[in-house]
């Protein structure tokens, strides 16, 4: 039986675009896009020779009650726990002072990606398309179509856009309502090594959570250790954002060098006998300069039945992409019942 709720498509499967569908429960029939092969966008899990790595968000945590409270049933049913590792901060000289921290750094069990698993396990309604870069949005308010290639998808009453600013500018007009708030957002890169050890080759280390006071790195941890993990040795090393952003585009062969090189002399954990070895490259990775009001955490053109959505809109940490989505969600469930999103 075909359904009679207005189709809604959200293209980004981000912490974002995953509230924002959650939040819309049962008034839309969703459509969701991604370009990527899996859910959850930097809430990522890449999985390599018998290694599991969080190349993206390491943690996170839960400051407002609202998040909170939608945390609790990962955590109930056991896809969500809190990782208290050994913590250090390294001086530029290698100098460490290794402490429990004990702040609630959350983390999804058997990898960060399991948060989209768990939702979409609860939702098949959804419908779902991954691997599928969206590369043109046409028509008007409450006929709007979303196109890869020859291919045409909708139409859909609205198109929720939970991707970068720079990704969102490409897709949207040029007259879109929230130009200037788009042109003024800045995102800087971020920089990933991941080296995956084997059983004899696994360092002995005496912490599991640093941060660095330096120029180039700004984080590594043993993502091994966090709850619920198996496989292999797995350290991750991530750099400082402003350092990245200056070397966006270089060649990851000679990232991986570098970054390999300045762990090694500030921490003394030896890199070359790692038997996974690999630079992943986040070009939007932390929000430098917010497009929106925390208070209004999304961008919303009402008229071309177009919005976006993310981090980037109020802050830069899961919970701000969290609740982007979710205050978008409940905007348009207005606009759904008032009949306004419909016409």
């Amino acid at each position: 039986m075909q359904s009679t709720k207005p189709r809604l498509a959200i293209v980004g499967t981000g912490m974002s675009g995953l509230a924002c569908a959650d939040g819309l429960g049962e008034y839309f029939e969703i459509s969701l896009f991604d370009k990527s092969r899996g859910l959850s966008g930097r809430l990522s899990t890449r999985r390599a020779d018998a290694h599991a790595f969080d190349h993206g968000a390491q943690y996170f945590r839960a400051g407002t009650e609202l998040f909170a409270k939608w945390l609790e049933s990962f955590e109930t049913d056991g896809h969500l726990q809190a990782w208290t590792p050994r913590h250090v901060h390294f001086a530029p000289d290698g100098s460490h002072e290794v402490r429990r921290d004990e702040s609630s750094k959350l983390v999804f069990v058997s990898g960060m990606s399991a948060v989209g698993k768990a939702l979409l396990a609860n939702r098949p309604e959804w419908k779902l398309h991954l691997d599928c870069a969206v590369d043109l949005v046409s028509g008007h308010a409450g006929e709007i179509y979303l196109h890869r290639g020859a291919e045409r998808f909708g139409p859909f009453v609205h198109v929720v856009l939970a991707m970068p600013p720079r990704q969102v500018q490409a897709l949207v007009p040029p007259n879109i309502a929230f130009a200037d708030a788009l042109a003024g957002t800045k995102m800087l890169g971020c920089h990933t090594l991941m080296l995956g050890y084997g059983e004899q080759e696994a360092p002995a280390m005496d912490w599991e959570c640093a941060h660095f006071d330096d120029e180039i790195l700004g984080y590594a941890g043993v993502n091994s250790c966090k709850p619920g993990r198996s496989g292999g040795f797995a350290i991750i090393v991530q750099t400082q954002n402003q350092w990245s952003e200056a070397h966006i585009d270089d060649e990851l062969d000679t990232i991986s060098a570098v970054m390999k090189q300045r762990f090694e002399s500030i921490t003394g954990i030896t890199t070359n006998v790692s038997g996974y070895d690999r630079v992943h490259r986040w070009r939007y990775a932390s929000t430098q300069k917010p497009a929106a009001d925390p208070a209004q955490p999304y961008l919303l053109d009402e008229a071309k039945g177009l919005s976006a959505i993310g981090d980037w809109c109020s802050g830069s940490k899961v919970e701000s992409a969290f609740l982007s989505g979710t205050a978008l969600a409940a905007k348009l469930i207005e606009g759904c019942l008032n009949g306004s999103l419909l016409t």
